[in-house]
Order: structure tokens, then C-alpha cells, then sequence
């Protein structure tokens, strides 16, 4: 079995902090995401003996060497004493001539005359600095680096830029990011320039794979695609209390249920996007079979579930900050938020279909935390603070699955561009993103709690003899994976927004169970249009419900671009609204639900400009 050799010149009598989280972060991301591929050899503090004493025992079968500390030109700097870099490099040669070495790391400084010798010698592909760096940058930019390479599978070249550019958070020096791409083939002179993280080879194919072990080949991996993810998101419905939930877990006490019954259950239970898009996920329609299995189908609908529920939780989050402004609850935004609202309006549907909402509801939710006597609407928010030590894995399954969308949506945008993701890692990456959605889900129970719901009518009932008035709203639950077009109809004592998407927090008393009539005062709702908007809301000779989430708005000719929940990437499924379009004098009724949605449009638009100019 190939090995993983990690090195850290650290103190065990008084150890660099630095250099101690990037041990300890690195050690942990092998391990959590070894599957048996390969061994790790980990020297916390590496001395000459002990790093002579691996490269014996080891022989041949290095696969990737890391080390993390200091260095001169010509040497490593262990514990100890000086090792030197040459000497490495001959060191190294066993393992370059089996073909088991991908990759050297020399994450410490001062090391750009060493690369010279390890290209000489064979080593495909080295990552190396050339002057001096920040102890932090390079805590961050190793530990990064792994995650991209083992759990996110990335070709080296991409791991590198991506934690160059995590690294370059921590520092002002510029660390190379816009430097032009034909650098990466060469070797930086004697007096480079200050500081330079480079990553070297001399044939691209060396840094277009991924360089982790690939030993136990997925054959050898037991994974029924779905399995974890459907306990997973039922056990959270069962520890929220939901009743379809509870009543089925002590069903399956005595009777032996089948998954798809659970999956229908949950599918029941939660919002019709996130509902709709689980419904794929789990195959439950015919000729899905490809889904049914590890490919790359089912890697691009994993991260489409994801994209969906976080950009649903985003619009909720906006809804409310938008609701705030409107009730006068604030004057103004920060900055900051303000320009966060400028900048999601414009983005583009390509921009949108990766656009990062982990960043976008947190930004949101902490800007509401300052703010006197005002609650989230959704409000288990508060359970997931990052800061939270048991909130850490969901982090960390969200930061995956958006590279997973990010990386799965670039083939389907760019489909004659090489894809980001290499056909033979797909089978892992399915495991693992099944893995991180089902971390994701376990949060999220509380979603059965709120109850999206589409407003198609309002009418008011006042009769001579009534002293007081009740209003009568046509809606349709979106409570499930169908497009339901059963219409329901909410008797309340205070009326709810008109031609709208509204999330309901609490449930009404069935009035008349023949005529689907619900009662009660008044229900606490938040209004998600235009960010959601159901067709039916304008055009009249619908039989069912068809939501669209804001995808983009087009200033040529006023155009908003909205994209179908069902579909959100298939381009032919696209909706355009026209605030312009003419209409016919029999489309009257037409024109008034189109008219509505356009209202609700121009002054969303109106609210994300007046954002941009506080």
C-alpha cells in the first residue's frame, strides 16, 4: 500500500502553533478521508533519524511527501539539525522510479533551489515557496491544499489555486494569484521576487490528475446510493416531532418498511423546491436509473439539492431583511449588506447557479442580531452558528457540497470545456458528497415546521348581518414533490398578501373538510415574492402550481429571468417576464395577475438599488 509522508519541523519542547494546526488539520483531513487507499506516516516533529528512518521503511512506495517549516535554498530545517535538500530529493528517488510518487510539498520557505534537483530526478510535480512566508498563510494554504486534494478530489493545479487564494486571505504580501499561468512551467531565478508560491512540473499531465492513492478501487467500497441520506433526513424529522414521521417509526417496529416509503414521507413533509429536488435525488420516477447509481448525474443532482435548499434558505433570509425595510423596522443597511442585496440582484443565472448563500444567510443573520427586539422568522437559525463547536461538521459539509455544485454546474455551463472533475474520482466523490448531504440535512428537521404556500385569490367576506369581516384565501399548499393543484381555502380574520409565495409558520383548524376550509384569526406568514413566484399567480388557465425562483434581470429590454424549480439548470424551462408586454382586450384577468407579479418585481428592483446607494 502507497503512503502518505507528512513532516512538520515543529519543537515538542515549544511547538509553533502555526505548524502545530497545520499538523493536526492536515493528519485529520487523511485520515477522515481514507478509504483504505493508503497509509499515513506522520512526523509531528520531525527530526533527520526519524525522517532517514521513513524513507527506509517505506522504500518505493511514497505516493506524496509534505513538509511544513523552515528552510533554506539548499536545505530543510527539522528539529535537530539542517537536512540537506539534495539529499531529500535522493531520498525521494526509490519511490520516483516505482512511479508511486506524485507530489512533493515543501510548504515552508526559501525552498526554490530544492525544486530544480526534484524535477531533475523525476518528481512529476512540486509545490514549493521561494521566499519567506507568513506562518499563518502557510497554516491555512497546507491544510486547504489537502482538503482539496482528499476530500474534494481536485486535479492538483486546481487544489493549488484554490488554496493560494486561502491563503492569500490571511495576508496583504500578493502570493502570486494573477500572476500569468505559463509561471507554473518556470523554475524562479536566484533573486525571485517576494513572496512567490509556485507549483512547478514539466508536464501538465502531472498536475491535471488527482495525486491521492486510488488502491481500493470503488468496487471494494460498499455504498447503496440514498440509503444514509433517507435515514438520515428521517431520523431528523422523527427528533423534530414531526406526526407522519413519528407514526411511521413506531409502524416499523412491527412491519417491515420499504425506503421508498420513508423518502415519500420526507418528500411530504418539506417545502415543494427542496421536495421536488429530493425526488430526483432519490429516483422515485421512471427511467431515473442513472441516478440510482454512482456516475456523475448523480453527483450534479446531489449539488443541485444542495444549491436548492441553501438558495431557498437564502430568500428567506433577504425576504426578511427586505420586510424589515418595508415595516420601517430599519432606516437604512449597513454598507456591507447593502451591497450584498446590490450585488445578488445582478448576478447573472449562471452566476446564481453557484452563487455562495452560506455566506449570503450569514452575513444576513448577523446584521440581524444587532438590531433590538427582532427575531429570525425562520427561527432554528440560531441553532446553527458557525461558532457553535457542533455546527463545525455542518460547515465544513457546506463548504464541500458548494465546490461540488460549483465544479458539477461548470460542465454543465461549459459542456465542450474539460469538465473540473476527472471521470475515475466520481464514485468516491459520490460517496463522500452523499456523506456531507446527509450532515447537511441532519440540521435541517425543523423544515416541516413551514408551510410554503402559493396566494391565488383573496376575497372578503362581509355580509349585511356580519359585524365583523372574514377573509377568504384560494391558496395551494407547496408542501410536497407534485405540483399540487388542489386548491385550499384559509378563512382568516386578518388578511395575508395577495398574488404572492408566503412561508407560514403555524397550522390552521379544519373548518369544512368537504369544501378544504381552514380557520383562524390571522397566521404569522413571511412573503417570498418575487424571489418565488408561483405561474399560476398570472396566468389563468394553469391546473396547477409552477414555481420559479428569480434567476436574473435583464436591462436590455427589462426582462426578469426566472428559473423552474423542477429544473433550475435546463435553459428551456426558463420563464421571462416582460414588464413591458402588451396584452389583448380578452386577456384582462391575465393582466391583472401579470401585473401583480411586475409590481412586486419593480419594487424588489427599487429596493436593491436604494441598497446600493446608502
Amino acid at each position: 500500500m502507497k503512503t502518505i509522508l507528512i513532516s512538520f519541523a515543529n519543537s515538542s519542547e515549544d511547538p509553533l502553533s502555526s505548524i502545530t494546526a497545520e499538523d493536526e488539520g492536515i493528519h485529520r483531513i487523511l485520515i477522515e478521508h481514507n478509504r483504505g487507499n493508503y497509509a499515513v506516516h506522520r512526523e509531528s516533529y520531525a527530526t533527520v533519524d526519524n525522517i532517514n528512518n521513513a524513507f527506509s521503511v517505506y522504500g518505493n512506495n511514497i505516493a506524496l511527501f509534505h513538509y511544513a517549516g523552515h528552510a533554506s535554498q539548499t536545505s530543510l530545517l527539522f528539529n535537530d539539525q539542517a537536512a540537506n535538500g539534495i539529499g531529500i530529493a535522493y531520498q525521494l528517488q526509490p519511490s520516483i522510479a516505482s512511479g508511486a510518487l506524485k507530489l512533493v510539498i515543501l510548504n515552508g520557505c526559501s525552498t526554490a533551489k530544492q525544486v530544480d534537483k526534484l524535477l531533475e530526478l523525476g518528481v512529476p510535480a512540486v509545490i514549493a515557496t521561494s521566499a519567506s512566508v507568513n506562518d499563518t498563510s502557510a497554516k491555512i494554504f497546507g491544510v486547504a491544499l489537502f482538503q482539496n486534494l482528499c476530500q474534494k478530489r481536485m486535479t492538483v493545479r486546481n487544489a493549488f489555486t484554490a488554496a493560494l487564494a486561502a491563503a492569500q486571505t490571511a495576508t496583504t504580501e500578493k502570493l502570486g494569484l494573477d500572476e500569468p499561468a505559463s509561471r507554473d512551467m518556470h523554475i524562479p531565478g536566484a533573486t525571485p521576487r517576494e513572496p512567490f508560491w509556485g507549483l512547478f512540473f514539466k508536464k501538465a499531465e502531472a498536475v491535471d490528475g488527482n495525486p491521492m492513492p486510488t488502491e481500493n478501487t470503488y468496487a471494494n467500497v460498499i455504498y447503496e446510493p440514498n440509503l444514509q441520506l433517507t435515514q438520515t433526513i428521517f431520523s431528523a424529522l422523527v427528533q423534530d416531532g414531526n406526526i407522519p414521521a413519528l407514526q411511521l417509526d413506531e409502524k416499523k417496529k412491527t412491519e417491515i418498511i420499504e425506503d421508498n416509503v420513508f423518502q415519500k414521507t420526507i418528500m411530504d413533509v418539506f417545502p415543494h423546491p427542496i421536495a421536488i429536488q429530493l425526488k430526483t435525488l432519490f429516483a422515485a420516477e421512471y427511467g431515473a436509473e442513472a441516478l440510482k447509481r454512482p456516475g456523475m448525474k448523480r453527483l450534479e443532482q446531489i449539488g443541485r439539492v444542495f444549491h436548492i435548499t441553501t438558495e431557498f434558505m437564502g430568500i428567506i433570509m433577504i425576504s426578511q431583511l427586505w420586510e424589515l425595510i418595508i415595516l420601517k423596522r430599519i432606516e437604512k443597511l449597513p454598507d456591507s449588506i447593502a451591497q450584498l442585496m446590490a450585488d445578488y440582484f445582478s448576478l447573472t443565472v449562471d452566476e446564481r447557479a453557484v452563487y455562495n448563500y452560506s455566506f449570503l444567510i450569514r452575513s444576513i443573520r448577523k446584521f440581524i442580531d444587532t438590531l433590538e427586539k427582532v427575531d429570525y422568522f425562520v427561527t432554528e437559525l440560531e441553532t446553527l452558528r458557525e461558532k457553535d463547536e457542533q455546527n463545525k461538521k455542518f460547515g465544513e459539509a457546506c463548504e464541500y457540497l458548494s465546490y461540488i455544485r460549483e465544479a458539477t454546474y461548470f460542465s454543465i455551463s461549459h459542456p465542450n470545456r474539460p469538465a473540473q472533475i476527472q471521470e475515475a474520482e466520481v464514485p468516491e466523490l459520490c460517496l463522500t458528497a452523499e456523506e456531507m448531504l446527509s450532515v447537511f440535512f441532519e440540521k435541517l428537521g425543523f423544515l416541516h415546521r413551514y408551510t410554503l404556500t402559493s396566494i391565488q385569490n383573496i376575497r372578503i367576506n362581509k355580509y349585511r348581518h356580519d359585524t365583523t369581516t372574514e377573509f377568504d384565501h384560494q391558496v395551494v399548499k407547496l408542501m410536497n414533490s407534485n405540483a399540487s393543484h388542489e386548491v385550499n381555502y384559509y378563512l382568516l380574520a386578518k388578511h395575508l398578501d395577495n398574488s404572492g409565495v408566503i412561508l407560514t409558520k403555524q397550522n390552521l383548524t379544519v373548518f369544512n373538510v368537504e369544501r378544504r376550509q381552514y380557520r383562524g384569526e390571522a397566521l404569522e406568514f413571511l412573503n417570498l415574492s418575487p424571489l418565488v413566484v408561483d405561474i399560476n399567480a398570472f396566468e389563468s388557465r394553469a391546473d396547477r402550481s409552477n414555481l420559479v425562483f428569480y434567476g436574473q434581470y435583464r436591462s436590455t429590454d427589462d426582462v426578469y429571468v426566472f428559473r423552474n424549480v423542477s429544473k433550475p439548470d435546463d435553459e428551456l424551462n426558463r420563464v421571462e417576464i416582460n414588464i413591458n408586454r402588451r396584452f389583448g382586450r380578452t386577456e384582462q384577468q391575465e393582466q391583472g395577475r401579470y401585473e401583480a407579479v411586475c409590481k412586486q418585481l419593480t419594487a424588489f428592483k427599487h429596493f436593491t438599488s436604494m441598497a446600493a446607494v446608502v
